[in-house]
């Protein structure tokens, strides 16, 4: 078998599909991430800083980073993006580019470095880090960006070369607090005049990028279209490489370019989709109204099988409250969403792997009731499964459970209930030999 799947890994006919980096690769296995969204704008009641907040009032007196991993590791997030700097410039480590920033606060006696203690934090968790961080604007850039209400009033911003030194500056601060080696993904918002390639290359060469509309450097993950922690079936995880460029297309908006409108699995460039959402639906940070929004299991179960079973990633929202702390009922939430997904999907009723070819048969050792199909290709080698078709036996006859288009990473389809001993996965459409990594089954997800 395992001579039958080099020679399948080698066929020629898939030798042009695009293909994941090794850092692609590593952060969709990881499936799911959380986000933290914590910024003055929380103390506020607001989504964006509108630097009304004295320096004074920025105690975050319960800020526990251990709290943060914590919630993560509860649901199965394997990596956490925190929010280093959003909007309005303020820096959660004492930056040399701001006077806005974590240590000109009360908080730890302006001794504190909440990047640097969320690092340390991770590795003892053993979770893989992310940073999220707001390119500065200019004062023209300001302007046009209303809806944000930017706010640099302790570092204006005069030029886009400006702009970009700072940025360059703060992801070497970043860097000198992680080491580079762990950071397995950065979010840059509003990147449109972004130019750091080099410095994303030397100082963080295994993260993944996600900068809608930005080009120096190209993204390697992307959003799709939507904050739901949703992506549309089928979900593929390539495209042609010039559509990411929106200088190329005027007309069209920048999310237009990346978005799953623009889906090829014959594309040239790989770049899967990483779906995002908040856990109160819709609020990122926490303030008046958010609680009563908080989404429950059954929704959270909608996204996890709409995502990670969709060929995505799913990145979901903590928002900590004004104090820096984590809601209690938020950090039950987050546990009892994790326990669901290892109800659900941690015990499955029968799995073969490791089967190259068209037909891969999964033998249950008797009847048994099924409600959900999960399938898996190697897509470290392109997308080659193109369509297929799942059945079950029930002792006298071959019926289907259930059928579809993209794979990729992972495809789970839930199916009615049936009795079966047998099932069996038939690609009817490839490109080159399938490469099946994985074809399990499940019980009825209801409760």
């Amino acid at each position: 078998m395992e001579a039958a799947w080099d020679h399948a890994v080698e066929d020629p006919e898939a030798a042009s599909l695009a293909r994941p980096s090794k850092a692609q690769y590593d952060w969709q296995e990881m499936e799911q991430a959380m986000f933290v969204q914590l910024d003055p704008a929380t103390i506020q009641g607001g989504e964006y800083d509108n630097c009304t907040t004295t320096m004074e009032e920025l105690t975050f007196e319960k800020l526990d980073v251990n709290q943060w991993c914590e919630a993560a590791r509860s649901w199965g997030a394997k990596e956490i993006v925190f929010m280093a700097v959003h909007s309005g410039g303020f820096c959660f480590w004492p930056s040399a580019t701001t006077q806005y920033h974590i240590g000109n606060t009360p908080y730890k006696g302006g001794k504190g470095d909440v990047v640097k203690d969320f690092v340390q934090s991770c590795r003892r968790s053993g979770l893989k880090l992310g940073f999220y961080l707001w390119p500065p604007l200019t004062e023209e850039e300001s302007q046009e960006y209303k809806f944000s209400n930017p706010c640099y009033k302790y570092a204006p911003v005069k030029t886009l070369e400006e702009a970009n030194a700072i940025l360059r500056l703060r992801m070497r601060e970043i860097h000198e607090r992680s080491g580079g080696d762990s950071v397995t993904e950065i979010w840059f918002d509003l990147p449109r005049h972004v130019s750091v390639s080099q410095e994303m290359q030397e100082l963080f060469p295994n993260a993944v990028l996600m900068a809608v509309g930005c080009v120096d450097p190209y993204p390697t993950i992307r959003w799709p279209g939507t904050e739901s922690g949703k992506v549309k079936d089928p979900c593929w995880s390539a495209l042609k490489k010039v559509t990411l460029d929106s200088s190329k297309y005027p007309e069209a908006r920048d999310n237009d370019m990346q978005d799953q409108r623009v889906d090829d699995p014959d594309g040239d460039y790989w770049i899967p989709n990483e779906a995002d959402t908040p856990l109160h639906d819709h609020y990122w940070h926490m303030r008046p109204g958010a609680l009563e929004h908080r989404k429950s299991v059954d929704q959270l179960m909608d996204n996890y099988i709409n995502s990670v079973g969709r060929n995505s990633f799913l990145i979901l929202n903590c928002a900590p409250q004004a104090d820096g702390s984590v809601h209690p009922d938020d950090m039950k939430r987050y546990g009892e969403f994790g326990e669901e997904i290892q109800r659900r999907f941690g015990h499955p009723l029968g799995v073969i792997e490791h089967v190259p070819g068209h037909e891969a048969v999964l033998d249950l050792g008797g009847k048994k009731e099924i409600g959900c199909t999960d399938l898996w290709e190697d897509y470290r080698y392109g997308h080659r499964i193109r369509e297929y078709v799942i059945e079950g036996f029930d002792g006298r006859l071959w019926f289907e459970l259930s059928k579809g288009t993209a794979v990729g990473h992972r495809k789970i389809d839930p199916c009615p209930a049936a009795s079966v001993s047998t099932v069996r996965v038939r690609v009817t459409k490839s490109v080159g030999t399938p490469l099946i990594r994985k074809l399990q089954v499940h019980a009825s997800l209801k409760s």
